[in-house]
């Protein structure tokens, strides 16, 4: 199944649709999250391991992550001309929405206790609550040792509590998971393994 998934060719307008609509529902910081519900679970195009290693090459590279995991998902779905596609999607809506919202802040001013101050808060509320969900429904599979989960458990308390700078963290935790798992990985491929399958 993960073999098909991975060398499956999706059509360029569906490609280019399925990520305008994650474009035009993603707001904040939950872009990963609907790309996971859009990509994964409504359209079956990536297995949840899959994205979910993806997801975790794509928040180690510099820029944006919602950008860069779109650009990733979209080259392995239909190649360069799927990947700029859906770079195109995801970005196009918010960069409208973002001109226009200029135009009405320097056209009209900031009105603190604004209809429009309200509504950006319930939509921010709603984005942490996404989050959230998308965490706990990949928790079970990214956390699946020991290991995992020391790695999950020292990157949070120094990122999250300590406040160590996020360079610091990806130089000690990043070098740190690939020497836990080089072995296990190792052994999945060696030719031993793959002549008994």
């Amino acid at each position: 199944m993960h073999s098909i998934i991975r060398s499956m060719k999706i059509p360029r307008s569906k490609l280019f649709w399925a990520f305008l609509q994650v474009g035009l529902v993603a707001f904040g910081g939950g872009g990963q999250a609907q790309l996971y519900q859009a990509i994964v679970r409504r359209r079956g195009w990536m297995g949840e391991r899959e994205f979910l290693e993806t997801a975790a090459l794509c928040r180690i590279l510099p820029g944006p992550v919602f950008a860069n995991t779109a650009a990733h998902i979209g080259m392995r779905l239909g190649g360069v001309v799927g990947g700029i596609l859906a770079l195109l999607g995801v970005l196009t809506p918010g960069a409208l929405l973002m001109f226009l919202l200029s135009f009405a802040y320097f056209r009209f001013g900031a009105r603190p206790g604004s209809l429009a101050e309200s509504a950006l808060d319930g939509v921010a509320a709603a984005a942490i609550g996404l989050i959230l969900a998308t965490m706990l429904q990949q928790a079970p599979l990214a956390l699946n040792s020991l290991k995992a989960g020391g790695l999950a458990l020292g990157v949070f308390l120094t990122y999250g509590l300590l406040h160590w700078p996020l360079l610091l963290v990806l130089l000690l935790f990043v070098p740190l998971g690939m020497a836990l798992y080089w072995q296990e990985a190792a052994e999945a491929w060696s030719p031993e393994v793959g002549s008994r399958d």
